[in-house]
């Protein structure tokens, strides 16, 4: 059985209202998530998936959201405004003997509901559930020319490693990445 992050969580903004809803993803989700995901991948190019690298159909969402219920240290976090999903979060913690200890993380978030501390909150979902399943270390990559994302990373205390030079192939052009971790726990 996986570990769940805050599934039911909501929070306050600065305003004290959030209006949206924060759970772990459910198999009954998988055709809002599956249009989500075409839409919020459709929206930018800052994503390492195209729309059409995601799920290619409901039923493949549904058997995405299920086999991250089954792994361990595992997780697909959804914000949900009503009934519509419009952010997203995911750790996928190493299935090794050596790597167990460390997840890759991601997220994204429709571009109508940012600045909304709707990344953050999510950032933060994926913490609470790392801690809970004994992970020491996340990491991610970043487009070196994501300036909203560093900014967010680098106010989460992820620290930039180093830089995959050229990496990614985006519209016709070489993209660099930044790789960037955050020990938890480490104070530093």
């Amino acid at each position: 059985m996986a570990i769940t992050a805050k599934p039911d969580s909501s929070r306050s903004n600065a305003k004290g209202r959030f209006d949206y809803k924060i759970r772990v993803a459910d198999p009954d989700d998988a055709e809002a998530l599956f249009h989500f995901g075409r839409e919020l991948l459709s929206e930018t190019d800052f994503f390492l998936r195209s729309p059409t690298e995601r799920a290619s159909s409901i039923d493949e969402m549904r058997m995405i959201i299920g086999r991250f219920q089954e792994l361990p240290r595992h997780l697909l976090l959804n914000a949900w405004k009503g009934n519509f999903p419009v952010g997203e979060a995911v750790i996928m913690g190493g299935e090794l003997e050596r790597n167990r200890f460390t997840a890759t993380v991601g997220v994204g978030v429709l571009q109508e509901h940012t600045g909304k501390r709707l990344g953050r909150t999510l950032m933060e979902g994926l913490e609470h559930f790392a801690r809970h399943a004994g992970i020491h270390r996340l990491e991610l990559t970043v487009m070196s020319h994501n300036a909203r994302a560093l900014r967010l990373y680098e106010q989460m205390q992820y620290r930039v490693e180093g830089m995959r030079r050229e990496s990614l192939h985006v519209n016709g052009a070489y993209v660099n990445e930044f790789c960037m971790s955050k020990l938890l726990g480490d104070r530093s």
